[in-house]
């Protein structure tokens, strides 16, 4: 009978050191948490390194990191800080965010670079862009000889061919009203801003049309792309031609705006 006791006792003893242990471990552990801190789960994996709570902790210490990392780079709120985030942590939560405002920022400093030349030529940066196609036209009146030759004009009856041609131009004509209205259907465009969602895209049009006048007739258009491997939605706003895109984006870059023609 002594024996069965003693026996009874040590797997009574056994189990209820087990159970002790066990119940520390958890209580450790809601510690942790509790606490929710990098050093509060680095102390809970040096005095339970075989804990089933292991591989959570290490990963919660992982994520306190990538959060430290991104408000860093968010406060500091510079390209060199984002790509440098985007570096240490390229598949964290945060990364995608930190690729978007890495495109605005390089989005903005082509702005600024296409953006340098029309200021030098005046209210109508771009007007010079058109100008060298324009400027041929006026040179050919001066040389009067050729308009004076009636000859080539009379011999065959093409001039007349060609005023069929001038129907198809009324075309485009039309369609440039259409596009001038700020359709976002049309051929070429201006780019706002890059966002991760396009929830994120409409909630940034809907404050930029309400602070600049230039946008109220315009209409947003949504192109969702990739960037890094992720989905990027671009903000665009449709117009006539390439001289609108080049002159709404002068006049936005010059009130701080991101602004880059596309097409």
């Amino acid at each position: 009978m002594r024996k069965s006791q003693i026996g009874a006792i040590v797997v009574l003893m056994a189990v209820t050191f087990a159970m002790s242990g066990c119940s520390r471990v958890g209580e450790d552990w809601k510690a942790a948490q509790t606490a929710d801190t990098t050093e509060a789960y680095q102390d809970f994996l040096r005095q339970h390194p075989d804990s089933e709570f292991g591989v959570s902790a290490q990963e919660r210490i992982k994520q306190l990191a990538e959060d430290r990392d991104w408000q860093a780079a968010s406060k500091a709120d510079t390209l060199d800080a984002y790509q440098q985030f985007v570096a240490t942590h390229a598949d964290g939560k945060w990364a995608q965010e930190a690729r978007v405002r890495i495109e605005n920022f390089q989005l903005a400093g082509g702005a600024a670079s296409s953006a340098n030349p029309p200021p030098a030529n005046g209210a109508l940066p771009m007007a010079p862009v058109g100008a060298p196609t324009n400027v041929s036209p006026p040179s050919a009146p001066p040389s009067a000889p050729a308009a004076a030759a009636p000859k080539p004009a009379a011999r065959p009856a093409a001039p007349a061919a060609m005023k069929p041609a001038a129907k198809p131009a009324a075309k485009p004509a039309a369609s440039a009203t259409k596009s001038s209205t700020g359709a976002s259907g049309g051929s070429h465009y201006a780019q706002l801003g890059a966002f991760a969602s396009k929830a994120s895209a409409e909630t940034a049009w809907h404050k930029l049309n309400g602070r600049f006048s230039s946008l109220k007739s315009l209409q947003p258009h949504y192109a969702t792309g990739t960037s890094h491997g992720k989905t990027v939605v671009r903000l665009q706003v449709g117009l006539s031609s390439s001289e609108r895109a080049h002159e709404l984006c002068a006049a936005m870059k010059k009130q701080s705006q991101a602004c880059i023609p596309v097409n």
